[in-house]
């Protein structure tokens, strides 16, 4: 990411609205902007290309000659920043990007704080929108990155994963989710693992766990409790599952408050950096 947006020229935050459109630009500068359309819909003319982007959405535009900005009437946020140098792979890389990507709840809190803390200039301000704006950047690639990769997963697939993470609780086996997207539970299986990564069982696993941790961490129920709410058969089966997970008893990560010790401390090893 810091080869896209330069951390050292420093991030601005800003939001319009315009009630009977308006134009912004062109801008003659070099800029990386990470436009927010909240509501209405904006045009933007990045060199010779143009992107629509719709309300609800929101884009990164990295300019080498000119930036133009035409909007109809509604809501508009920023977070503007200076380009880095590129990498022809990082160049690639940013190419294979999606255009634009829904605005998710945490682009839109970071954004907003970003906005908050105003234009003042001191030296703990301009650390903490810094500190903000290389957050915002990095979450929206990484959900750029997520998007772009759940456009090659094939539908059967998006469905078992969608009803996994929402029915986590429930008796879950690979033959009713075959049945569910129409497919049969070897065929489920093999276009799962290439896809996700996991098998379903596996995956289901995953979601199960990361819910009992939260619940372990954010509430007061007992770990008999949580467990059965989580779909484990019982308590032991739970805090085995737990412990192959995150490494910890159950009663360890409500204790420990979710601190994972790091990799160098743990395993006792060595960054080499060449």
């Amino acid at each position: 990411m810091q080869t896209i947006v330069d951390p050292e020229h420093g991030f601005t935050f800003g939001e319009a609205l315009y009630n009977v459109g308006g134009v912004y630009g062109p801008l003659r500068n070099r800029y990386v902007t990470l436009l927010l359309v909240h509501e209405g819909t904006a045009k933007v003319t990045c060199d010779d290309e143009v992107t629509i982007v719709e309300s609800g959405e929101c884009g990164v535009f990295r300019n080498e000659q000119y930036v133009l900005f035409e909007y109809d009437r509604g809501r508009v946020s920023w977070c503007e920043g200076s380009p880095g140098t590129l990498t022809e792979s990082i160049a690639q890389r940013l190419r294979e990007v999606p255009a634009k990507i829904p605005i998710s709840e945490p682009l839109e809190a970071l954004q907003r704080l970003g906005v908050e803390l105003g234009s003042g200039s001191t030296a703990n301000l301009n650390m903490l929108r810094n500190a903000l704006g290389q957050t915002l950047y990095a979450v929206y690639f990484h959900e750029a990155h997520v998007s772009e990769r759940d456009r090659h997963i094939p539908r059967p697939v998006h469905r078992a994963r969608n009803y996994i993470e929402e029915n986590s609780e429930k008796d879950v086996t690979i033959n009713s989710l075959a049945d569910l997207v129409a497919r049969t539970p070897q065929h489920l299986i093999l276009s799962f693992r290439k896809h996700i990564g996991v098998t379903p069982a596996r995956y289901l696993w995953q979601v199960r766990g990361k819910r009992a941790r939260h619940l372990l961490l954010h509430s007061g129920l007992t770990i008999a409790e949580i467990a059965y709410q989580c779909g484990y058969k019982n308590p032991y089966h739970f805090s085995r599952q737990i412990k192959q997970l995150f490494g910890m008893s159950p009663t360890e990560v409500r204790a420990n408050m979710g601190y994972h010790k790091p990799s160098e401390v743990a395993e006792d090893t060595v960054d080499i950096a060449y």
